[in-house]
């Protein structure tokens, strides 16, 4: 009996998705997306952005890391998304600025890299730089997109769009 209690305290404490069902701070379909507030935006008419800035259109969150290949490498097919259906839809890029590794800032090498990739491929994508999202959400892995409708319900989460 004791060895089951204390299997269940373990499964309680170190189960990501109890926790986050216990917490309800994350994304889920169906539900409306949990509030935000970007305060560090770049390329987007406002410096500082909540989920309420984008009522009555969708939004598309891509979550990205200056290590993530594969979300460097789809920034040129998000940006002629973004301009196709510039009117309907808000792409905004959340870029990640601790370090998984060592918890710390490391907001100067993910500005930069975004500068030059912004400037070499021409691309005119709004960015939030923000960790606090992905704390929240514990988001680990990227690209991790979370695309929300015009009624702020999240309707898919996923590692792609195309």
């Amino acid at each position: 009996m004791k060895n089951k209690f204390i299997f269940l305290m373990l499964l309680f404490f170190f189960n990501p998705s109890f926790s986050q069902q216990q917490k309800g701070n994350y994304p889920q379909i169906g539900k409306p997306c949990p509030g935000f507030v970007f305060s560090d935006v770049q390329y987007y008419q406002k410096s500082k952005v909540s989920l309420a800035d984008f009522k009555n259109q969708w939004l598309i969150l891509d979550f990205w890391n200056r290590y993530c290949g594969v979300c460097l490498g789809k920034f040129q097919a998000t940006d002629s998304l973004q301009k196709k259906f510039s009117n309907q839809v808000r792409i905004m890029l959340v870029g990640y600025t601790g370090s998984q590794y060592t918890h710390h800032s490391d907001d100067k090498p993910i500005r930069e890299l975004y500068e030059k990739l912004r400037v070499r491929l021409h691309i005119d994508l709004s960015i939030a730089y923000d960790s606090v999202l992905f704390h929240q959400f514990e988001i680990g892995a990227c690209p991790y997109i979370v695309i929300v409708d015009p009624s702020g319900v999240v309707r898919s989460i996923t590692t792609g769009v195309k």
